[in-house]
């Protein structure tokens, strides 16, 4: 704004004080300073929304292009985003109300279930969709997976026999051999204490 235009809304300002007295001035003006507030508070908002929408739309194109994994998981994350806002606002307003444990009573309402849903229903479908897309290695995952579960009673000597073995072929000599033998040994050991400590209460012990 140049100087004339600045010296116009001073005259106009001045004008109105002594035609209407300073109190009514002061009153419109805080008025527009409220509605302009608040259109400028609006048009932010609007702005971001926008801003978010495209990015949006830009995230779900880009998964699209990456395949059908990345897709699911795009679009159960943006699901969670969205509907966070929604969880944390209402937990906020009940704890503006006073009301006590608002994050429990918000996991308890229909806002903290639904949002729950939507993590178990994203976390399923985004497993279902890898495991289709690598359906062919789940029998040879299984079947070790398998193997493992057979041999895990003898682990201490599979493992120790793997330490040496690769430690010989590599070219070591038999000190460093048996040191990763041992190695093995210690590891098998461990995977036992592992094992008893998952079982053992299984069966009472």
């Amino acid at each position: 704004m140049n100087g004339r235009g600045t010296t116009n809304i001073l005259l106009a300002i001045i004008a109105g004080v002594l035609l209407f007295g300073s109190a009514a001035v002061t009153g419109v003006i805080k008025w527009i300073a409220i509605i302009g507030g608040a259109l400028l508070l609006i048009y932010a908002a609007i702005a971001f929304a926008l801003y978010l929408l495209r990015e949006t739309v830009k995230s779900l194109v880009d998964a699209k292009v990456q395949g059908r994994d990345a897709l699911v998981m795009t679009i159960f994350g943006l699901a969670v985003m969205v509907f966070l806002p929604i969880v944390g606002g209402y937990a906020l307003l009940l704890w503006l109300n006073g009301v006590p444990k608002a994050v429990n009573v918000v996991t308890d309402s229909w806002v903290g279930k639904t949002w729950l849903g939507i993590l178990i229903l994203g976390a399923v479908c985004i497993a279902i969709s890898h495991l289709h897309t690598r359906r062919s290695d789940i029998i040879p995952a299984l079947r070790y997976g398998f193997s493992l579960l057979i041999r895990s009673p003898l682990a201490p000597l599979f493992l120790s026999m793997y330490g040496w073995r690769k430690a010989r072929t590599a070219g070591d000599g038999v000190v460093s051999s048996a040191a990763s033998a041992f190695l093995g040994l210690f590891f098998g050991l461990v995977f036992w204490l592992i094992l008893v400590g998952i079982f053992a209460p299984m069966f009472g012990k």
